[in-house]
């Protein structure tokens, strides 16, 4: 009876004793100095529970739901990139397949004038390693050609939030070397097949 009596003396103004404060805080420096003081007086009078300061810092919570959000998001496009790179690099190696069983006739004339299994290996090798170099260059082009109408069309709507479409050079360096590399490995097996072709039976294939 006493809480309901009291809750109603609050909310006809009979009771100057205030039930709670909001605070707004200039920027996030400032409000993270705010909490470090709430939580330096909660300490300092923690024999007490009356003088004890209950806070909830709202921002903090909705920069905490998004990034759960932003976090879900990642892992979902992680997953299918993942996946797309595993297409990829399957669809890379019946590419190299295809080039190994359509050049059959070159491979026996290569090794018949002295070329060894390594090289012919390396042949294929080679082949893969431009188009993982050709293509992981493309795909960084393209991120750095989208990244300025991105960041146009952004800085049109949310000004505030300044560039955000942006490769790090040292980010873009790695992707072209997992491309060089994923390409590689996909070319070993058609590439160890082209190397152990027997040269007489490759000649005479048509």
């Amino acid at each position: 009876a006493d809480v309901y009596e009291t809750l109603s003396l609050r909310q006809l103004c009979g009771i100057d004793t205030p039930s709670e404060i909001k605070i707004y805080a200039k920027d996030f420096e400032k409000k993270e100095k705010i909490k470090t003081y709430i939580d330096e007086w909660n300490d300092a009078h923690s024999d007490d529970e009356n003088l004890q300061i209950t806070y909830s810092d709202t921002m903090s919570m909705m920069f905490g739901m998004l990034n759960t959000m932003v976090d879900a998001v990642t892992y979902v496009l992680v997953a299918f990139k993942s996946i797309s790179l595993l297409v990829s690099s399957v669809m890379i190696g019946i590419i190299t397949y295809i080039s190994v069983v359509e050049r059959t006739k070159e491979i026996g004339v290569l090794r018949s004038l002295g070329a060894s299994k390594h090289e012919i290996s390396n042949v294929f090798n080679a082949e893969t390693f431009l188009i993982g170099m050709f293509s992981g260059l493309f795909g960084v082009a393209v991120t750095y050609l989208l990244s300025i109408p991105i960041n146009l069309i952004l800085g049109i709507f949310v000004p505030e939030i300044g560039a955000v479409a942006n490769l790090n050079p040292l980010s873009a360096l790695i992707l072209v070397l997992i491309s060089i590399t994923l390409t590689l490995i996909s070319g070993l097996i058609p590439s160890r097949i082209a190397a152990n072709k027997d040269p007489v039976v490759a000649l005479r294939s048509e």
